[in-house]
């Protein structure tokens, strides 16, 4: 897999991977009937992400802990924070320390990211996809999907069927996958399921773990509070500022 110059890019991408941090893999899949029929179900999935594995340059953001809910997502870091609600079509950045924020249009994440790679992007071509192979993931019944670059190069993508399909996860890492490697986006797109476990494994990466699950219950304790803006927050116009 050829390095993005994405490590060498503004913060801009990197407050964006902050908040779709499941990495170039782990996108969610198109929504399906069974899983609108669910979407009002609560429930939370705490994944915790390692977004320095592949890209060195996010190693100040040590381990970030991703919240998935039923109602939209947050992302956490020890500098920066950023929650999207079902239905947004922006991303709230948060500075806890300079007590700033700032909104990051969805719609701006594939081209951002696109511009910042400088045509440095992985090949176009669409990587096959393996048949799931049965599972547990901590306990928790999953398939696994194996995105295949090459004969010792691949990312297995561990799904959770039964956990509903988040569609702001999915836009948010769909237009960030897309503006990295188009043709993983396209190849992930076809894999059903909640992301719970990524792993890499190419020439320069043996095993290495993109995200991971750590812990999975079927109610939305904490919702309310994780996708709102924190008190005595005052908006900043540009996501630069809230950078320092």
């Amino acid at each position: 897999m050829q390095r993005s110059k994405l490590t060498k890019g503004r913060p801009t991408v990197a407050a964006l991977l902050l908040v779709a941090v499941c990495g170039a893999a782990a996108v969610s899949a198109a929504d399906s009937p069974r899983a609108n029929a669910r979407r009002s179900t609560p429930y939370h999935v705490q994944l915790e992400a390692y977004p320095a594995a592949p890209f060195p340059f996010f190693s100040k953001f040590g381990t970030v802990t991703l919240d998935v809910y039923s109602g939209g997502v947050h992302a956490e870091s020890f500098w920066l924070s950023g929650f999207t609600r079902n239905g947004s079509k922006t991303i709230t950045v948060q500075n806890p320390v300079s007590r700033m924020y700032t909104d990051v249009p969805i719609a701006d994440v594939n081209s951002i990211v696109a511009k910042l790679a400088g045509g440095d992007q992985t090949a176009g071509t669409v990587p096959p996809v393996m048949p799931p192979v049965p599972g547990k993931v901590a306990g928790v019944a999953a398939n696994r999907y194996r995105i295949v670059y090459g004969p010792a190069a691949w990312i297995d993508v561990w799904t959770a069927p039964q956990i509903t399909v988040n569609p702001q996860l999915r836009a948010i890492v769909d237009g960030l996958v897309n503006g990295i490697s188009p043709g993983t986006a396209t190849a992930a797109r076809g894999i059903p399921g909640t992301p719970i476990y990524v792993e890499l494994n190419f020439r320069r990466f043996k095993k290495v773990p993109l995200v991971r699950l750590k812990a999975l219950t079927k109610d939305n304790s904490g919702e309310a509070d994780a996708l709102k803006v924190g008190s005595f927050y005052f908006k900043a116009p540009l996501l630069d500022a809230i950078w320092r």
